[in-house]
Protein backbone atom coordinates (compact mmCIF):
# COMPACT_ATOMS: atom_id res chain seq x y z
CA UNK A 1 0.00 0.00 0.00
CA UNK A 2 1.09 3.74 -0.61
CA UNK A 3 1.58 6.46 1.59
CA UNK A 4 1.08 9.68 1.81
CA UNK A 5 4.63 10.29 0.09
CA UNK A 6 4.38 7.82 -2.83
CA UNK A 7 6.20 5.35 -0.78
CA UNK A 8 5.39 1.62 0.34
CA UNK A 9 4.00 1.52 4.12
CA UNK A 10 6.82 -0.17 6.35
CA UNK A 11 9.69 0.56 3.30
CA UNK A 12 12.71 1.34 4.82
CA UNK A 13 12.86 4.67 5.65
CA UNK A 14 16.79 4.86 4.46
CA UNK A 15 15.76 4.17 0.58
CA UNK A 16 14.06 7.13 -1.43
CA UNK A 17 10.98 7.26 -3.69
CA UNK A 18 13.09 5.24 -6.81
CA UNK A 19 10.58 5.56 -9.63
CA UNK A 20 9.08 8.98 -8.75
CA UNK A 21 12.94 10.27 -8.72
CA UNK A 22 13.89 8.25 -11.97
CA UNK A 23 11.10 9.56 -13.80
CA UNK A 24 11.02 13.10 -12.36
CA UNK A 25 14.35 13.97 -10.99
CA UNK A 26 15.33 15.28 -7.60
CA UNK A 27 14.13 18.32 -5.55
CA UNK A 28 16.44 20.42 -4.14
CA UNK A 29 19.78 20.67 -6.40
CA UNK A 30 20.65 17.15 -5.20
CA UNK A 31 22.29 18.74 -1.68
CA UNK A 32 21.32 15.76 0.07
CA UNK A 33 23.31 12.80 -1.92
CA UNK A 34 26.02 15.42 -2.53
CA UNK A 35 26.28 15.97 1.37
CA UNK A 36 25.80 11.91 1.79
CA UNK A 37 28.90 11.29 -0.53
CA UNK A 38 31.33 14.33 1.23
CA UNK A 39 30.15 12.70 4.34
CA UNK A 40 31.09 8.81 3.27
CA UNK A 41 34.37 9.69 2.06
CA UNK A 42 35.15 11.92 4.88
CA UNK A 43 33.57 12.64 8.01
CA UNK A 44 33.10 16.40 8.44
CA UNK A 45 31.66 19.79 9.83
CA UNK A 46 29.52 22.05 8.08
CA UNK A 47 31.78 24.70 6.62
CA UNK A 48 33.79 21.95 5.48
CA UNK A 49 30.62 20.71 3.58
CA UNK A 50 29.91 24.07 2.58
CA UNK A 51 33.59 24.29 0.92
CA UNK A 52 33.49 20.79 -0.75
CA UNK A 53 29.94 20.67 -2.41
CA UNK A 54 31.01 22.45 -5.53
CA UNK A 55 33.75 19.43 -6.14
CA UNK A 56 31.02 17.10 -6.72
CA UNK A 57 29.35 18.14 -10.59
CA UNK A 58 25.85 18.55 -10.58
CA UNK A 59 23.95 20.83 -12.66
CA UNK A 60 22.53 24.18 -11.27
CA UNK A 61 23.67 27.16 -8.67
CA UNK A 62 25.59 25.93 -5.53
CA UNK A 63 23.45 25.52 -2.24
CA UNK A 64 23.94 28.24 -0.20
CA UNK A 65 24.99 27.61 3.57
CA UNK A 66 21.70 27.91 5.43
CA UNK A 67 20.18 25.20 2.57
CA UNK A 68 23.58 22.65 3.73
CA UNK A 69 22.60 23.28 7.34
CA UNK A 70 18.82 22.77 7.29
CA UNK A 71 19.63 19.45 5.17
CA UNK A 72 22.43 18.24 7.67
CA UNK A 73 19.66 19.17 10.30
CA UNK A 74 17.38 16.99 8.05
CA UNK A 75 19.49 14.22 7.51
CA UNK A 76 20.52 13.43 11.01
CA UNK A 77 16.74 13.44 12.40
CA UNK A 78 16.10 11.43 9.49
CA UNK A 79 18.62 9.00 11.23
CA UNK A 80 21.60 8.95 8.34
CA UNK A 81 24.21 10.98 9.64
CA UNK A 82 24.96 11.72 13.40
CA UNK A 83 26.92 14.05 14.72
CA UNK A 84 29.22 14.92 17.53
CA UNK A 85 31.19 18.14 18.89
CA UNK A 86 34.60 17.51 18.23
CA UNK A 87 37.02 20.19 20.26
CA UNK A 88 40.21 21.71 18.87
CA UNK A 89 43.59 23.21 20.98
CA UNK A 90 42.72 25.96 18.91
CA UNK A 91 39.54 27.55 17.80
CA UNK A 92 35.85 26.90 18.49
CA UNK A 93 34.28 22.92 18.66
CA UNK A 94 32.86 22.04 15.65
CA UNK A 95 29.99 19.54 15.06
CA UNK A 96 31.72 16.72 13.01
CA UNK A 97 28.97 14.78 10.49
CA UNK A 98 29.35 10.97 10.13
CA UNK A 99 27.36 8.98 7.62
CA UNK A 100 25.22 6.30 9.40
CA UNK A 101 24.52 2.60 7.86
CA UNK A 102 20.98 3.77 6.39
CA UNK A 103 22.78 7.28 5.10
CA UNK A 104 24.87 4.33 2.95
CA UNK A 105 21.74 2.72 2.02
CA UNK A 106 20.36 6.29 0.43
CA UNK A 107 23.49 7.17 -0.98
CA UNK A 108 23.44 3.58 -2.65
CA UNK A 109 19.62 4.00 -3.15
CA UNK A 110 21.08 7.47 -5.23
CA UNK A 111 23.38 5.83 -6.75
CA UNK A 112 21.10 3.63 -8.21
CA UNK A 113 18.49 5.75 -9.62
CA UNK A 114 21.04 8.47 -11.13
CA UNK A 115 22.54 5.52 -13.40
CA UNK A 116 18.82 4.31 -14.39
CA UNK A 117 18.16 8.34 -15.08
CA UNK A 118 21.46 8.36 -17.25
CA UNK A 119 20.01 5.45 -19.10
CA UNK A 120 16.78 7.01 -19.63
CA UNK A 121 18.64 9.86 -21.14
CA UNK A 122 21.25 8.07 -23.16
CA UNK A 123 18.53 6.30 -25.04
CA UNK A 124 16.13 9.86 -25.56
CA UNK A 125 19.53 11.39 -26.53
CA UNK A 126 19.57 8.55 -29.04
CA UNK A 127 16.41 8.67 -30.29
CA UNK A 128 16.51 12.06 -31.40
CA UNK A 129 19.73 12.03 -33.68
Amino acid sequence: MKGDQGRDEGADPALMDHDRFVREGPQKGFVEPRLLCLIRKNPAYGYRLIEEIDRIPFPGPSPDSAAVYRMLRGLEKQGLVVSEWKHGESGPSKRVYTITPDGEKRLGAWRDALVERVAMLNRFISMCE
